[in-house]
């Protein structure tokens, strides 16, 4: 077969003789010819756009020379309105790690400009993120938060913030809309302002991501303020109850206090999950409140504000006396009268007025029943009836611990010390336990 081959130029064209080559050694011949045939390219011209494709395969780090003269055309075509070419230049260059970090770092923010201008607001978001992940200290950090912040509120305030606001009128008036009457959200496929999926989601993953990155900056607040209060009204208490916490430690100056408190101490009542579990977000609710009650002048002088607060005493207060109570019961259901009765006169001392401790007297009333009948038992024992002689033998017989029978003049023994004296009652004693309730 016959194969020409370019050796420089056009004009050093020749013809190779005839030879019987291998199909590898063909397939090499005719990739190399393909390679080298437009314009008879040299050598070196072909080295050189070899090593830039093969780059672009393996890596997008290399020494740019041109960085300087990319950055300049990109900034002159983001002055012109070109946004769209401006922004691939400046990809070029962020994504080059060998170029200075400064000029990384604004050529990611100026291309996440472009895109924002462009109206492709998920796309922006997720370059002004990836430029706080690269450059979390950088120089552009607190314009880019600004820009993320924006863009999320923006969403939440486009479908969430609306849905909130008009379930909320809806309630009011009482005319609240059954679930599949509700607008359901899918998937956006022709917006390119908002994410594919989950709108909401990704704005309150953008909201948490401004606080993390730039916690002292002017949108650190807001940004926690507003994932609590969708969350909030999402039904996700413990979620809800971070942000305002966090708020509430991290932002004693900010304009949203006042409302983060009072949601934080609604958010901590309801994330309990009932009297059955563990307390301790009722109990800080109750020091949340004591703190607003004490800190904030508002708190003691306008009554709506007065009257929340009662309200917030009230139902964290019927929740810690409802698991006291629950804990009592199930005292008694183990049949543990004692540690029962004591919590019985622990609820009608914490939680006077309220419904459990009502029920708490009642209960004490019968387990004084008990206590008199258990004190007799013990005073006057039964004698010991053939049952008994017959299970003492065959105990004997296995070899088991057998215990002799109570006789009336053993029971009696000593007289018993003086009960302790009013508020040393101990939940072990039975008996301080009887002269806690009298």
């Amino acid at each position: 077969m016959n194969l020409f081959v370019c050796a420089g130029g056009a004009d050093k064209m020749s013809v190779a003789r005839p030879s019987k080559l291998g199909p590898r050694a063909v397939a090499t011949a005719v990739l190399a010819a393909a390679l080298a045939a437009p314009g008879c390219q040299s050598y070196g011209k072909f080295k050189e756009n070899t090593y830039k494709s093969m780059r672009s395969v393996i890596t997008s780090s290399y020494q740019d020379p041109e960085a300087d003269a990319k950055m300049a055309k990109a900034e002159q075509l983001h002055a012109a309105g070109e946004f769209k070419d401006a922004a691939e230049i400046f990809d070029d260059i962020a994504d080059n790690t060998y170029n200075p970090v400064l000029m990384a770092e604004k050529a990611r923010f100026f291309e996440a400009e472009c895109l924002q201008k462009q109206n492709k607001l998920s796309a922006a978001a997720a370059t002004y993120n990836r430029l706080l992940n690269d450059h979390p200290l950088g120089v552009y950090r607190e314009r880019a938060c600004a820009r993320i912040y924006e863009i999320a509120y923006s969403w939440l305030e486009r479908d969430t913030l609306a849905e909130i606001e008009a379930s909320q009128k809806e309630n009011k008036a009482g005319k609240a809309a059954p679930w599949w009457e509700k607008k359901a959200t899918g998937v956006n496929i022709s917006d390119k302002s908002r994410p594919t999926f989950d709108t909401e989601g990704e704005a309150l993953r953008y909201m948490e991501s401004v606080h993390v990155h730039d916690n002292t900056g002017p949108y650190a607040d807001k940004a926690l303020f507003w994932a609590g209060y969708v969350n909030f009204y999402r039904g996700r208490f413990e979620e809800a109850d971070s942000f305002f916490t966090q708020l509430i430690d991290m932002h004693k100056d900010s304009k949203l206090l006042d409302a983060a408190i009072k949601m934080a101490i609604m958010s901590k009542n309801n994330s309990t999950g009932g009297a059955v579990y563990d307390s301790q977000k009722a109990a800080e609710a109750l020091q949340l409140v004591h703190y607003a009650e004490a800190s904030m002048p508002g708190y003691t002088s306008d009554k709506e504000k007065t009257a929340l607060m009662t309200r917030q005493k009230l139902a964290v207060r019927m929740q810690l006396a409802e698991k006291d109570y629950k804990t009592a019961e199930y005292y008694e259901r183990t049949h543990h009268p004692a540690s029962a009765y004591f919590y019985y006169v622990l609820v009608c001392r914490r939680y006077p007025g309220t419904k459990f401790s009502d029920l708490a007297k009642a209960r004490i009333a019968e387990l004084e029943k008990v206590r008199v009948k258990m004190e007799d038992e013990a005073a006057n024992p039964k004698p010991p009836g053939t049952f008994d002689s017959v299970r003492r033998e065959l105990d004997r017989i296995v070899g088991k611990p057998v215990v002799e029978p109570i006789t009336p003049d053993a029971a009696t023994g000593p007289t018993p010390p003086a009960p302790p004296p009013q508020g040393g009652a101990q939940p072990q004693a039975w008996g301080n336990a009887g002269t806690m309730g009298r």
